[in-house]
């Protein structure tokens, strides 16, 4: 895996929180009884640019779908506090 910012090989796994389900990815009702699949949550730091990062396992199509449950644009919190900063 190479750094995205700046190409550099990752050696380091800065830590390993294990395997995580998709982010607001919910169950529907009839989905219940059926396996969730998990992904890993390595993540690694980059020695050069120490930019820390998380291997991919997912493009963002795949995570920001139409039944992804959060828009940081529909937040007034959130949208106020980047207004602030």
């Amino acid at each position: 895996m190479r750094c995205r910012f700046c190409g550099n090989e990752l050696k380091h796994e800065f830590i390993d929180l294990y395997h995580s389900p998709l982010s607001n990815a919910y169950l529907r009702l009839d989905a219940l009884n059926q396996p969730e699949v998990y992904y890993p949550l390595k993540i690694f730091v980059c020695d050069h640019c120490f930019l820390v990062q998380i291997d991919e396992y997912k493009t963002s199509g795949e995570i920001f779908n139409k039944e992804y449950a959060y828009f940081s644009s529909v937040s007034s919190s959130w949208l106020a506090h980047s207004k602030n900063m």
